[in-house]
């Protein structure tokens, strides 16, 4: 796992039931997935927002709940002069913008229903994803980015299965 998976990505985790469908997606965006896998298996002591996706995680297996881990896929584009693709998720900045795009995007689509978005629940990540979220809307206006080209740029964005 550690040599197919040691790679930067944009990642979501979903829990669903089948026949019933999704109830709560997590959104993020690490250097290296395996790493970053195993520290939400094995979260240490001040690893406060591991600890706590664990313990929701435990709980949805209990309740027999899956459990999936996703990640972003995407063909090339570009924003004005800024280009963007996979080959580019190494820059911290251009995983910071796509995990928030997908968070704008989860949130446009589901406007006042399921399925939750753990980054807002767990109170202690909504003050940093909210200001994530207006950051990646500012720089998409700096962009010159209308709100209906990032409504569009959104629906480009693809999750492929792990």
């Amino acid at each position: 796992m550690k040599e197919q998976y040691c790679r930067p990505p944009g990642y979501r985790w979903m829990v669903w039931t089948p026949g019933y469908g999704i109830h709560a997606y997590y959104v993020g965006e690490t250097d290296n997935l395996a790493n970053r896998i195993q520290h939400y298996l094995r979260p240490g002591n001040t690893q406060a927002t591991n600890l706590r996706l664990k313990a929701y995680f435990d709980e949805a297996v209990n309740q027999k709940q899956q459990i999936e881990l996703q990640t972003l896929v995407f063909d090339p584009f570009q924003v004005n002069k800024a280009n963007f693709s996979v080959e580019l998720l190494g820059h911290t900045h251009i995983r910071r913008m796509l995990e928030n795009l997908v968070l704008v995007l989860l949130d446009a689509q589901y406007p006042s229903g399921p399925p939750v978005i753990l980054n807002r629940i767990l109170e202690q990540d909504k003050k940093r994803s909210n200001k994530r979220i207006d950051s990646a809307l500012s720089h998409l206006k700096q962009l010159g980015l209308t709100n209906e080209q990032t409504s569009r740029l959104l629906e480009t964005l693809k999750i492929k299965r792990v």
